[in-house]
Order: structure tokens, then sequence, then C-alpha cells
């Protein structure tokens, strides 16, 4: 299977480049698009529709079949929660899915650290639950290729912090199977510009920076 590599095209004046958490997460999910666009093609809701009209559905059949069936839709955004603050996966957007959210952040002396949770979801209405292999399929490629890029980081933009973490959602969820990898990115501290006064020089420059 292959890494992505560049996922944005680079703009005409690309070192101005806005590193922030919106950006990160747009990065994020078309890095994660492209490594699922050409290689997985799970079960949704709508495979049924490539059942006949008999009942009941002959779930071996359908799962040998790519009739219907696509590749993870990825999205950014807030996770779905129930009121008690359980993952809803019956507000998960279209399974399969993987959805891409910044969660916190901490901003250092030279460095800020931003958390991003990603969550994969898988579906499967067999009941031997087949769905939990789809999703650790899932969650093994995401790790083998988040963690392939190196310093040069995603998109040559966002190097990655290890460790991840990574788990099962293990409440009954069935037909959805979920997890969640927790990872972790660098951007650019934030700092405050220097106060400047106007015809003052700045310290090693022989001109002063206004007129």
């Amino acid at each position: 299977m292959g890494i992505p590599a560049l996922v944005t095209e680079p703009e005409p004046n690309y070192e101005v480049r806005t590193h922030s958490v919106f950006d990160l997460e747009k990065t994020l999910v078309a890095f994660i698009k492209a490594l699922f666009v050409n290689t997985y093609r799970l079960d949704n809701p709508e495979v049924n529709m490539a059942q006949p009209d008999a009942v009941p559905f002959d779930y071996v059949e359908r799962a040998q079949s790519l009739m219907l069936k696509v590749p993870p839709n990825v999205v950014r955004g807030r996770v779905p929660r129930t009121v008690t603050g359980e993952i809803d996966p019956t507000q998960l957007p279209n399974v399969p899915s993987i959805i891409v959210q910044g969660i916190k952040g901490v901003v250092q002396t030279d460095e800020h650290l931003v958390t991003v949770k990603i969550v994969p979801c898988a579906y499967d209405e067999r009941p031997d639950g087949g769905g939990y292999q789809d999703l650790l399929n899932m969650v093994e490629a995401m790790l083998i290729a988040l963690t392939s890029v190196g310093q040069a980081g995603i998109d040559q933009a966002y190097p990655i912090v290890l460790p991840i973490h990574w788990k099962l959602i293990e409440e009954d969820t069935q037909p959805h199977f979920v997890a969640e990898l927790v990872t972790e990115w660098e951007l650019p501290s934030a700092r405050p510009l220097p106060q400047i006064t106007l015809g003052t020089p700045y310290i090693g420059d022989p001109q002063p920076p206004f007129p």
C-alpha cells in the first residue's frame, strides 16, 4: 500500500502557508482520504439494495459482492455524542466513515502541540460482527501511514508526535463498529510580536524598521 505524500496543491507563494488547527484538520482529511480511496470498499447501509427481495437476506452473498460498497467517507467536524457523553453511532456520517476532529492543544515556549481525534466507523449487519475486522484494518492502515511520514511531516507541514493511542469502543453499537485514535501534532509556537517603538532600530539592524 502506497503512502500518500503531498495532499494539497502548493500555493504560488508556498512558504507563507498558514499552519493552523483548521488547516491541520483539512490536511489530515485529504491524507486519509487518499489512503483509502483506491484500496478499501466496505459495507454501508445501502448495500441492502444489492439483495433480491427474498427474505431473509443472504449475508454471505452480500459480503462477497463489491456492489454498492464504498471507501470510507472522510470528514472533519465534531464527533456526535449522546446526552450521556458516549459516541452516538446513529448520528455518524454516512458509513463507513472517518471523522477528524481537533480536541485540545497546549502552547509551550518552543512549540504548539495539538491533539486530534480520528474516529473510524465500519458497518456490517452480519450476525458474526465482521465489521470488527474491517474496523481493525482501517485502524492499522492509518497507523502505518501516519507513522511513516518521518520528520518531514504530513504534507511537509505537520510532524506527528508519538505515541498514538487507539482503542475500540466496546459498547454494543452493532451494526456500527467504532474506534478512536488519539494523535498529537506539532505546530509552530504562537508567540507575541516584539514591542516596537517608531524610529527605534532593531537590535543588530543598522536601519530603523520605519522611516
